[in-house]
């Protein structure tokens, strides 16, 4: 199949079309921080260390968890969310290696509540990632400047990300995988999709029909959703924004996982269960 085809262009125009008519301004792309880090990369500003360290936690805040549960606390200019930004100290390296991850996390668990991975993840980055950032920094002068070999060698990231999951590299992110990661650099403007449960089932093969796979692969997912953007004139993390949103809980609330909302689904012509009854 090709991820040109009109079909999926036109699901697409209509998912826009409905969350643009159904949703509150402040939760459209325009108005979303990843929206806000693209611009500035693509104004070529410098992106610091804490940058990188704000981008790492709202990652990990994102892992197996509504993200609804944190909309209260952001900031409709900028998409920060924060109560977060003020408990991490705006990402000041020192105060955070010189805290713990049960403060973390006890304070994370009050301000937009914990889950069972909390814990592990703001050890992960207080042992391994904030240290391992600062390492990249002192040697290649810039994070971005480490990254930038790798997407020089590939441009769909697919080979950083390879690098920041994979347990034999020396840029593993601890506690961070490649729907975490792919989150990760988006949140320091890097224009690519965040392959989770949401993109890969709605792209797979019971709903829109673009691979064979029910839940497509992730890279397989990159791969769709950068081809659809590219056909719309758009950035992939913008096409990647509209297809989450439809789906996730606080916002589209459509094609969810359990108890979908077909009745009212405005790309149920194209929808390949819908097809087959």
């Amino acid at each position: 199949m090709s991820y040109s085809d009109q079909t999926v262009v036109h699901a697409v125009d209509a998912i826009e079309h409905y969350l643009n008519n159904k949703l509150p301004e402040t939760k459209l792309w325009e108005h979303s921080f990843v929206k806000k880090q693209i611009d500035r990369r693509e104004h070529q500003e410098t992106f610091t260390i804490e940058d990188h360290i704000r981008g790492m936690v709202y990652s990990m805040l994102s892992s197996g968890a509504k993200w609804d549960r944190v909309v209260d606390g952001i900031d409709d200019s900028t998409g920060k969310i924060t109560p977060i930004d003020e408990l991490f100290h705006n990402y000041d390296m020192e105060y955070i290696l010189s805290g713990s991850s049960d403060f973390f996390t006890e304070r994370i668990k009050e301000i937009c509540g914990a889950t069972q991975s909390t814990r592990k993840q703001m050890e992960a980055l207080i042992k391994n990632n904030i240290p391992l950032l600062s390492k990249i920094e002192k040697q290649y002068g810039s994070i971005d400047s480490c990254y930038k070999k790798y997407i020089d060698e590939d441009s769909t990231m697919k080979r950083l990300i390879e690098e920041l999951s994979s347990p034999e590299s020396f840029l593993k992110m601890n506690q961070m995988g490649e729907a975490l990661n792919a989150e990760y650099l988006r949140n320091v403007g890097y224009d690519i999709a965040k392959p989770d449960r949401h993109i890969r089932r709605i792209l797979g093969s019971k709903v829109l029909g673009c691979s064979v796979w029910e839940t497509v692969p992730i890279y397989e997912a990159m791969d769709i959703v950068q081809s659809i953007a590219e056909s719309m004139g758009k950035h992939c993390a913008e096409i990647d924004y509209l297809l989450w949103m439809y789906c996730a809980n606080g916002y589209g609330e459509i094609c969810t996982i359990r108890n979908p909302k077909c009745d009212i689904c405005v790309i149920r012509e194209f929808c390949i269960q819908k097809k087959e009854g």
